[in-house]
């Protein structure tokens, strides 16, 4: 070793310089080494419990929200998947049979008002099936109390938030009255519709079209021109049907199919359509009904529909689960029996659900599995009088789904990686004032080594030396710290707990104290440390090495 050191001259006053007391350690060597090392711990601790943080959150996510959500558009509202009109559960059985894919299943949610003996509150419950094992098996590690245990899924139970439960003042075993308040852009729309008259009486030159067209029904043939039918055709493709009410709209499709049955849409305007005694009869008959409708028990009935999108229950709670505080998510599960039930959907033998939900082996890295799903949907429908702007699939991924969430906390990890970044290059700089301070007090020797012959070069590794040990040793004792207080995380969070100075309180994040070590983070954060100590003590060198040593020692 002392050849070595002989051999490397600046190493070998480096050192010295480092313990100028010959005692067995150098307060001032031991104060940058501990401002080194606790930069590094508190940088890589952070990182690591908001890693950790992350990967936490990701995984209770994913165990509520599916990997894909498959939705049908009707326009610009989310339309409702029927057994007759979409196929749907064939789709999700063509879907379960890909690659990759762990299970598909019906999703059904929808605004809700909870409501027990100690409060109300607004929320979100999710119908979930219950026959479906990979589903019901991504929510048991949320479970808190309790059980998923649905059974068959025909009873009037539930399994709440934590969040919920403890707005309501409920536990297992209380009784939940929910109030489903079906479609709320449905509900809108119907207050929207009845504050304006009816929209085919408004458009006055519709209704005397309509009106003139057979005028008295004949026993007999009558001809009109092409003309006259294509503008009937004009004027009621621009009605919106949400600006109909029901009505309204039962009127006009069945004046449009009698135009069908009468003059097909290959007629042309100057072709003479002959219209039958029957169709005279036909039309007069919806045209007069379209006409006699009254506004105010139109209206009536609109609200009256509402009425049908609420329909309360009680349901008994089997359950409570603990999901990521101010996570979006369901605060209420019911089997997708009595949600399909609370909301319609199963009527007169019906089977309909809003959407169709997908899990899959690797949600993070899921190739082209997205592409693959949307190979299984049928075609949407192209525009048509009933539906203007026709229909259409949507494969929404969950990171969409969750894309602000998720970019808050990367936000958060990169703000705070940046905010200690600076503290430790605050502590760089108190260590360049340091070297400074150490190269002042050696003004003389480095002068006196200057007359003898040794170059710049020569003075500023000595220096720099300084900054690499100083680096190296505190970057590892700095990881050192942080993986033992990783290690002992949670006692020394019960400790500050104990005392009143909890940072990572169980009830604001609805988990332990979470912890993700990546060696990348560790290398990072040790070189970081590293390069700012040497490039902190390369300045002062260079300055020191510049000194003209015949003034130092002339001024001593």
């Amino acid at each position: 070793m002392r050849k070595l050191l002989r051999r490397h001259l600046s190493l070998m006053l480096a050192l010295r310089y480092l313990n100028p007391l010959r005692t067995m350690f150098s307060v001032i060597t031991f104060i940058c080494l501990l401002g080194v090392a606790l930069g590094v711990m508190v940088l890589v601790v952070v990182l690591s419990v908001m890693s950790g943080l992350q990967r936490e959150m990701e995984s209770r996510v994913l165990a509520f929200a599916p990997h894909f959500l498959v939705s049908y558009y009707d326009g610009e509202r989310r339309g409702v998947l029927t057994e007759e009109e979409t196929g749907w559960p064939q789709i999700v059985e063509n879907i379960k049979s890909l690659p990759g894919v762990v299970t598909a299943y019906p999703q059904l949610e929808c605004e809700a008002v909870a409501q027990s003996e100690r409060g109300r509150v607004s929320c979100m419950f999710r119908a979930i099936d219950s026959s479906n094992v990979n589903q019901m098996e991504a929510l048991q590690p949320l479970l808190r109390e309790g059980s998923f245990d649905f059974g068959a899924g025909l009873d009037e139970q539930a399994v709440l938030s934590a969040q919920t439960a403890r707005s309501l003042g409920v536990a297992v075993g209380d009784v939940l009255h929910l109030t489903p308040i079906g479609s709320m852009d449905e509900v809108a729309r119907i207050y929207a519709l009845i504050q304006k008259p009816l929209a085919t009486h408004e458009d006055h030159e519709f209704m005397e079209e309509a009106r003139t067209l057979v005028g008295v029904a004949q026993d007999y043939e009558v001809k009109v021109g092409g003309e006259r039918i294509a503008s009937l055709r004009s004027h009621m493709r621009r009605f919106e049907r949400g600006r109909l009410r029901d009505s309204e709209y039962d009127e006009l499709v069945s004046l449009w199919e009698l135009l069908e049955e009468a003059a097909p849409m290959g007629v042309g305007a100057e072709t003479e359509v002959s219209l039958t005694p029957e169709f005279q009869k036909a039309w007069t008959k919806s045209a007069d009904a379209l006409a006699s409708l009254d506004r105010d028990r139109e209206d009536g009935r609109a609200v009256k529909s509402i009425s049908e999108f609420i329909m309360p229950v009680d349901l008994e709670v089997i359950g409570i689960y603990q999901p990521p505080e101010n996570m979006p998510g369901p605060a209420v599960y019911v089997p997708m029996e009595i949600g399909q039930q609370m909301l319609g959907f199963n009527a007169d033998g019906s089977n309909a659900v809003q959407g169709i939900a997908v899990r899959v082996q690797d949600p993070n890295n899921p190739g082209d599995l997205g592409r693959r799903i949307a190979d299984c949907l049928p075609p949407g429908m192209a525009p048509s009088p009933e539906r203007p702007q026709g229909t259409f699939w949507s494969i929404t991924p969950w990171q969409k789904s969750f894309e602000t969430w998720f970019r808050l906390i990367a936000n958060e990890r990169t703000m705070m990686s940046f905010v200690l970044s600076t503290i430790a290059l605050i502590a760089a700089f108190c260590i360049m004032a340091v070297m400074f301070t150490m190269s002042m007090q050696r003004r003389r020797e480095i002068a006196v080594m200057q007359a003898l012959g040794a170059t710049p070069a020569a003075i500023m590794r000595i220096f720099i030396w300084q900054g690499v040990i100083i680096g190296l040793a505190g970057a590892a004792l700095g990881i050192a710290l942080a993986l033992l207080v990783l290690h002992y995380r949670l006692e020394i969070q019960g400790f500050l707990a104990g005392i009143g100075l909890d940072p990572f309180p169980m009830e604001a994040h609805g988990l332990s104290l979470p912890c993700r070590i990546e060696p990348r983070v560790l290398l990072n954060q040790a070189v970081q440390a590293f390069l700012m100590v040497t490039i902190a003590a390369t300045i002062p060198a260079f300055l020191i090495a510049r000194q003209d040593p015949s003034k130092t020692l002339r001024a001593n």
